[in-house]
């Protein structure tokens, strides 16, 4: 939990000190379950928590898996401590240009309730000839950024390292850390993990939009589109449109946007920091 923190850029001590009196899991700490499952040591990849709940249909044709879209919802405050199940099911896949969108749900929840409901949208490269060409349900949805100026703009370094800290919060996938890997993987270099982006992006929401209170954050949902080199700098511009606030993420030394269609719900929240 801390060290997932810790990854995203958080220096809160509510978020990164067992000992502060308002300590809480980051609101996305969650997305991390799903490869770690209970375990906290170093992981295979992909780990047993994954081969035990991800279902992965075959599509004739598919080339490659691309990590693209996620949306997590709070459904109830995830408690610092508990035995908690995880339940994952694929909900819908859909035909989306050279592939298809295949949209798996998992849901994290103890005896009693449900506490976190997670969808993951993952590009099947080269899928064809599958029939029917629409199942099932999707999350995905085009979100368009306000044709005005953002309210806030924070620019957020990375660092040389970070998907070396943020891996070890249960994202072992070798495409982020060993170059031959990536080469092999058609990347220059090993690449920064597309949900420490996003983690980093809600981290710049809360922060901005509701004063930094972690039981705000109601949802959040963002479409991979490029990915980022540790070490380069986000470009994390906000609008808020009521209790949404739609986001988008660039990268400075490139100006690529690396995350679009967008934004965080929040529970009500105060004015922004303008």
């Amino acid at each position: 939990m801390i060290l997932y923190a810790i990854g995203i850029g958080c220096d809160e001590l509510k978020y990164v000190y067992e000992n502060d009196d308002n300590f809480a899991p980051f609101p996305t700490y969650p997305i991390v379950l799903g490869f770690k499952g209970k375990s906290s040591d170093v992981q295979n990849f992909p780990s047993e928590a994954m081969v035990e709940t991800t279902e992965v249909p075959a599509l004739p044709g598919t080339k490659v898996l691309l990590d693209g879209e996620r949306y997590l919802e709070v459904v109830n405050p995830l408690p610092t401590e508990g035995e908690f199940t995880l339940k994952n099911t694929v909900i819908g896949i859909s035909k989306r240009g050279q592939g298809a969108l295949v949209e798996s749900e998992t849901t994290i929840s103890d005896k009693d309730k449900t506490y976190v409901k997670i969808v993951s949208g993952a590009f099947f490269v080269g899928a064809k000839d599958f029939e029917p060409e629409k199942a099932g349900k999707s999350y995905s949805e085009n979100v368009n950024v306000p044709q005005r100026s953002p309210d806030v703009v924070e620019e957020v370094k990375t660092l040389p390292n970070q998907a070396q800290i943020y891996r070890l919060s249960g994202d072992y996938n070798p495409l982020h850390v060993d170059p031959n890997f990536a080469r092999m993987s058609n990347f220059k270099q090993p690449i920064l993990h597309g949900l420490c982006t996003f983690g980093h992006a809600a981290h710049s929401v809360i922060k901005n939009f509701a004063g930094n209170d972690p039981a705000l954050f109601k949802s959040i949902k963002a479409r991979f589109s490029k990915p980022v080199n540790p070490g380069e700098t986000l470009v994390i511009s906000m609008w808020k449109e009521g209790n949404k606030v739609i986001f988008e993420v660039k990268v400075k030394e490139t100006n690529a946007v690396v995350v679009n269609n967008a934004y965080v719900l929040l529970n009500g929240a105060p004015a922004a920091k303008l």
